[in-house]
């Protein structure tokens, strides 16, 4: 009778130590599986203008990106399989529009819930218009090709769009879309981010806006931008990222103020080199 008691003792010693084996187990898992505590996987898919950071921003730029990964679900389409690189890299693009000082007591891209993500371009439904006040409408039957979209609650993307940026070209899709995620937080306005000097922005922007509208062959600025104030303002974003010496030298007075907006200053000396994470 001793030796059973010693037996259940030994047992019951033993399946607690496995219970909080379990535990720590799980806990472990949970964390790295929502906050991602893998500093040197973040930087391996860091943006080119990480470099451009002073210390104090790159932090700030590492606790957005875990934010972002912690709070946007990503979806990939059209067959394609989904990696932790895909998340980071685009996790760690679209942060760069959101470093200033005050931004980690903001909301992140509160528009924004998911991610979907194609590997090339994409198909979307032509828009119906109406053509008479009694509700006719005109069907266009041919799908539009795009490399992003900013729609409510998400943004798709182009993974080789995405690459591309990476590489250096001057489109920047995941810019481009989360600059329309940030001008949509202010649904009284068009092509005004929140966090924005409006007074100064609206002089330098309609100035800036009404130029392309002009001329339409600017050095920098994607025709694309002459649509409407809030293409615009996300032409510009792409160009800042992408190109700041031509924006600075052929646009100084837009350059100004997005140094100021986004509290970064660009090595507009330095070519963007090539980072391609592994996907």
């Amino acid at each position: 009778m001793e030796g059973l008691n010693v037996a259940a003792i030994d047992f019951a010693i033993a399946l607690a130590a496995l219970v909080v084996a379990v535990m720590v187990w799980r806990q472990r898992r949970t964390h790295s599986r929502h906050w991602g505590d893998e500093p040197a996987a973040i930087t391996a898919a860091a943006p080119p203008q990480l470099k451009w950071l002073s210390a104090e921003q790159q932090a700030r730029w590492q606790l957005q990106t875990q934010r972002f990964l912690h709070e946007k679900r990503f979806i990939g389409c059209a067959g394609l399989s989904l990696t932790e690189a895909h998340r980071r890299t685009i996790a760690g693009l679209a942060c760069l529009l959101r470093l200033q000082q005050n931004a980690l007591h903001e909301a992140l891209f509160p528009m924004v819930r998911e991610v979907l993500l194609y590997p090339d371009a994409f198909l979307v439904p032509p828009p119906r218009e109406t053509v008479s006040e009694h509700g006719l409408e005109l069907v266009d039957d041919a799908p539009d090709e795009r490399i992003g979209e900013h729609a409510p609650g998400q943004v798709v993307l182009s993974w080789s769009d995405v690459e591309a940026a990476l590489e250096g070209d001057s489109v920047n899709v995941v810019i481009h879309e989360f600059a329309h995620a940030l001008d949509s937080e202010n649904p009284d306005t068009e092509g005004a981010p929140p966090m924005a000097d409006y007074r100064d922005w609206s002089a330098v922007m309609g100035q800036e806006f009404a130029r392309l509208r002009r001329h339409r062959r600017p050095p920098v600025l994607d025709p694309y931008g002459a649509q409407s104030p809030a293409e615009f303002w996300c032409v510009v974003a792409e160009a800042f990222f992408q190109q700041p010496a031509a924006l600075e030298k052929h646009h100084t007075a837009l350059f100004r103020l997005l140094t100021a907006y986004f509290e970064i200053t660009p090595a507009v000396g330095e070519h963007l080199a090539p980072t391609l994470p592994a996907a």
